[in-house]
């Protein structure tokens, strides 16, 4: 019984950590936002990032934005300025739990993921 319990727990753990990953409408960024100290985190580079496309998304449907925290934050940075400075379009994988709180009035969710297809 008690195994059944621990089971069903990972089960719904593993089931809601991943209903919050969404993907986004593929599409153009129109503002790329790089801050100075918003967001910035002690003993790593840079601050947040702030990306500004139709997601498609409701919960972010202003865009999206990278935290200096996230493992792949200098590649993913250098992969948005490519991706804004040539106009290529591209999706995201973002967190729909995770908004961004630079902003009351903008709805940004964090990068998982980004995507040139």
């Amino acid at each position: 019984m008690r195994r059944i319990l621990i089971g069903l727990i990972a089960t719904m753990l593993s089931v809601s950590a991943f209903s919050a990953v969404q993907t986004t409408n593929k599409g153009t960024i129109t503002k790329l936002f790089a801050y100075d100290d918003y967001g910035a985190v002690a003993g790593r580079d840079g601050a947040d990032i702030t990306v500004w496309m139709e997601t498609g998304i409701s919960n972010c449907s202003d865009g999206v934005w990278v935290s200096p925290v996230a493992s792949g934050y200098k590649m993913i940075g250098s992969f948005l300025l490519t991706a804004y400075t040539t106009k290529q379009q591209v999706s995201f994988q973002v967190y729909t739990d995770k908004v961004w709180k630079g902003s009351s009035k903008s709805k940004l969710c964090q990068v998982d993921a980004i995507r040139f297809e």
